[in-house]
């Protein structure tokens, strides 16, 4: 029954150590001894039949809780636990894509001495796998268990106490106006850890939950020092040199609690003026070695008893070494002034005796059973279960039938809280062993002679007894009482070392675990998915865009969109992702996406729901886009960059309007010279003068007849020379004439002379009456003249051929140059060849054009329904183009600048923007 509390308890108690000696008490010694010894028991009673008074024990159960606030008492770990923490510092930060404040960090304390390491993490309640050999490096350690698509969503970074600066992640990163983490936040001695975490609708609710699984401090462990006995290079005198497996063993972390845990010299924990002789060495390492002692568990072999737990410094040091006990069966003497500890199971006895050593003539005592308020036939505990991520879980319980019939075929049981426990085989071996225990009632008090004065609390000795049927029964010695006359009154209780028997194979049993796992609903796949070619029309029904129908099965739950993705077979490139598209009817849809024609994509879709929850990709379905292709004028402009060609319709009308005007530019020109003559005339001039000759023949109605008139006028404004000859023979309704004009003027912001031959053949149709007509004009003209001071000289020829049928239709020719200086000036050859009638022409051009404007282009440009240029007459290879392509037989170039290029059959096509090659048979 000593199990769940020491047989002793500490200094501090009300009776000192409470197997220790007694003197100096008289005749009611012996009386006093049971009654101490007594106390001893009802504790013991009291711890296993759970009616015992433990409302003001400190618990050191798991917290699971975080705390928060200024009055979270300062706490150490011993051995291996797991711990919520306190939280010390928060803060959400940073940006991910355009979501802002899309980190959160907490800085979580969670020793307020340093520690070694942090083991593992439990996270909203599930245990996680630490990526431990990839630390990001500002945010730490990678939780793997919030890693999704790639993505890490969680990290922990830890500090073991040792660290002399403030973590620059915090100073330089999460720490904001409102809420510093200054550079002298450095945290020395104490333990923490920084977990952030990024915003994932999926992965987390709110804000993360955590139990920290920890390797406790580094403790001094006597049995790894040589200078006091053990082995090993420990010394108390240098804490450096601390830390091995002892820091998981219930005496090792007994021994500091004993001597006092300090860190930096500071006293933290613990007694503190104990010193190391009042704990014998030799004696401590002999139980040190029970607990590292291996032993069958569930995982292999493992140390007989092993503890760990979080360990508040305001807990009272009594209740934590009874938790530590409790955890190696253990129990704690004082002899004067030292302390031995004594744990599991019962040692060799170091002294024998029989009745006939026995003083009869004191009185003695036997107490043979337990009342039925102290006796128990069952046990049951709760522990905290690494398999059910640290929480206080019920181990499976122990029961004995035999025990029962035995108790009036009662199941009185008892149940204890193992907080320093969290090793399942530990646990039920300690069940196990307390309930053998339990039943051992037999106590006896006796009065011995003085060679029993050697004996010490805890001792085990072994009694011969006919009259109580012993042989060589072990009891243990729970008190020693000097008496005056060097008599000694012994308290004995019986052991047996086969209550601490275990058979792995046949005692344990599976405990029965929650799931404490990542177990999110599997993710819904797609259903239903296709994708085929699709083209885009436009409103006049011209294919223009080349697209990709997907399409899924229809009444899916809780689905909001269809997330779809398409990349290139080639290059596995993804050029579209979109999760917009709305699940509705008819449930497929035309990708408004940009994708090249005649080539082969691979799309896949999702769903995507309304809630959280996970959804799988489809499989890549392959698709080949329709040979979909651009409109040239529509989609695209094959001209850009041509200097001026935004302007190529305007100055086709220009060419077209100063080639078809040059007749009348002649005509206009004439009038202008003979206005002018006549204003002249009008206005008096100075002198005048005219040449006329005339000579005519007339038969009937034929006629011929030549004229030939020069007039010359001066005046205070200008001169003027114009001499006119003309040609003219009629034979009834036919003529031919001939008119030549030549004029000169000279004025005094105007020179100019000009020239103008016109040839015409009239016939009429003596039938219809109807007349064909044929004219050519020739024109020579030079011209300067001063506007506002600026001078413009402009020369033009022109030939001008006009046939024109009696039925109506007109061919024509033009033929005409010109030349105009200044800055609008030009040099400009043109020659037209037309023909038509009634409004309906076609025609033939083509248009030389120098502009005096450098930022001009110079320009040869053909305007008719066929161009062919042919070489020395091979008609095998003419360069031909038409309203439709550029043609060409043979080409050797150097270099192309194409965007797609393809076979006469469309079976080959190079997109040289895609960079694919496409060969169908």
């Amino acid at each position: 029954m000593a199990i769940f509390s020491g047989i002793a308890a500490l200094v501090t108690s009300a009776v000192g150590a409470i197997s220790t000696f007694v003197g100096g008490l008289g005749v009611i010694g012996s009386v006093v001894l049971r009654a101490a010894v007594g106390v001893g028991l009802s504790l013991l009673a009291k711890a296993v039949s759970g009616k015992g008074n433990t409302a003001d024990a400190a618990s050191f159960a798991v917290s699971g809780q975080l705390q928060a606030g200024g009055t979270v008492s300062r706490s150490i770990i011993l051995g291996m636990t797991a711990t919520a923490g306190s939280l010390v510092y928060a803060n959400t930060w940073g940006n991910e894509g355009k979501t802002p404040n899309a980190f959160a960090s907490q800085v979580i304390s969670v020793a307020d001495a340093p520690i070694k390491s942090l083991l593992a993490v439990i996270v909203n309640g599930v245990a996680c796998q630490i990526d431990f050999g990839n630390p990001h490096p500002e945010y730490g350690w990678p939780v793997m268990d919030y890693r999704k698509d790639g993505a890490d969503y969680l990290w922990l970074k830890f500090y073991d106490g040792t660290q002399t600066q403030a973590d620059g992640f915090l100073v330089n990163r999460v720490s904001s106006a409102d809420r510093p983490y200054q550079a002298s936040r450095v945290g020395y001695g104490v333990a923490y850890v920084i977990a952030t975490s990024r915003v994932n609708q999926e992965l987390f609710s709110g804000f993360p939950s955590f139990k920290f699984v920890l390797d406790g401090m580094r403790l001094y462990d006597p049995s790894a020092d040589s200078s006091v006995g053990g082995n090993g290079g420990q010394r108390w005198s240098d804490p450096s040199t601390w830390g091995g497996d002892g820091d998981r063993l219930p005496v090792v972390q007994l021994y500091n609690v004993m001597r006092g845990i300090r860190w930096n010299g500071q006293w933290l924990f613990g007694l503190q003026t104990l010193t190391e002789r009042r704990l014998p060495a030799s004696h401590w390492i002999g139980q040190i070695n029970k607990c590292r002692a291996l032993i069958d568990g569930p995982d292999g072999k493992e140390a007989t008893y092993r503890s760990g737990a979080e360990v508040g410094v305001n807990a009272a040091i009594q209740d934590a070494v009874n938790a530590i006990l409790t955890a190696c069966q253990g129990r704690l003497s004082e002899i004067g002034g030292t302390y031995k500890s004594y744990i599991g199971a019962p040692g060799n006895a170091v002294y024998q005796f029989s009745d006939a050593d026995i003083l009869s003539t004191e009185e003695q005592t036997f107490t043979p059973f337990f009342g039925l308020s102290n006796t128990i036939n069952g046990i049951s505990a709760s522990y905290p279960s690494i398999d059910d991520a640290w929480s206080m879980t019920e181990a499976p319980p122990v029961y004995n039938s035999g025990f029962e019939a035995e108790d009036g075929n009662r199941r009185l049981l008892s149940d204890v809280s193992l907080d320093f426990v969290p090793y399942k085989g530990q646990v039920q071996r300690l069940m196990q062993s307390a309930l053998k225990e339990a039943r051992r009632a037999r106590r006896h008090t006796l009065s011995m002679p003085p060679m029993f004065w050697a004996l010490e609390p805890g001792d085990i000795v072994a009694w011969a007894s006919a009259r109580n049927g012993y042989n060589q029964k072990l009891f243990r010695v729970d008190g020693v009482l000097d008496q005056p006359n060097l008599d000694v009154v012994l308290d004995l209780t019986e052991v047996d070392p086969s209550d601490y028997d275990w058979n792995q194979a046949t005692d344990y049993r599976v405990p029965v675990s929650g799931s404490i796992v990542t177990d999110r609903p599997a993710a819904q796949p797609m259903y239903g998915w296709q994708a085929i070619p699709a083209t885009i029309y436009d409103d006049q029904g011209r294919a223009r865009r080349p697209s990709i129908k997907v399409s899924c099965d229809a009444g899916q739950d809780d689905v909001r969109a269809v997330w779809v993705q398409v990349r290139l077979k080639s290059s596995q490139s993804v050029v579209f992702d979109s999760n917009a598209t709305a699940y509705a009817l008819p449930f497929e849809w035309v990708l408004n996406g940009v994708f090249l024609s005649a080539t082969t994509y691979q799309v896949r879709g999702k769903f995507v729901p309304y809630s959280a929850r996970a959804t799988d990709w489809s499989d890549w379905l392959d698709v080949t886009t329709p040979d979909v292709r651009f409109l040239a004028g529509v989609d695209f402009d094959p001209y850009e960059g041509v200097t001026g060609f935004d302007n190529l319709d305007d100055d086709l009308a220009h060419y077209q309007d100063w080639l078809g005007g040059g007749l009348r530019e002649v005509q206009t020109t004439i009038a202008e010279l003979d206005a002018r003559i006549a204003g002249l005339d009008l206005g008096g001039a100075v002198v005048r003068d005219q040449l006329r000759q005339q000579i005519r023949a007339t038969a009937d109605q034929v006629t011929a007849d030549y004229t030939h008139q020069v007039d010359v006028l001066a005046s205070a404004d200008a001169a003027i020379v114009n001499s006119v000859t003309a040609l003219t023979s009629t034979f009834n309704a036919q003529t031919a004439s001939f008119t030549s004009q030549i004029s000169t003027l000279a004025a005094a912001d105007t020179a100019m002379t000009s020239r103008v031959d016109t040839l015409t053949a009239t016939l009429t149709d003596t039938q219809t009456g109807l007349q064909a007509t044929a004219t050519a004009v020739s024109s020579l003209q030079a011209k300067v003249t001063s506007v506002d001071g600026e001078v413009t000289a402009v020369a033009s020829a022109l030939t001008s051929l006009s046939a024109a049928s009696s039925s109506g239709d007109v061919n024509s020719a033009n033929f005409r140059m010109s030349v105009m200086s200044g800055p609008v000036g030009y040099s400009r050859i043109g020659a037209e060849a037309r023909q038509g009638g009634a409004g309906n022409f076609r025609s033939a051009a083509w248009y030389l054009d120098v502009p005096n404007d450098a930022s001009l282009p110079t320009r040869f440009l053909v305007e008719a329904g066929q161009f062919i240029v042919v070489a020395g007459g091979n008609l095998n290879n003419p360069f031909v183009v038409d309203g439709t392509a550029v043609r060409m037989n043979v080409a050797n170039i150097g270099t192309v600048t194409a965007g797609m290029m393809q076979s006469a059959n469309g079976k080959m096509i190079i997109n040289l923007n895609a960079g694919t090659i496409v060969i169908s048979s």
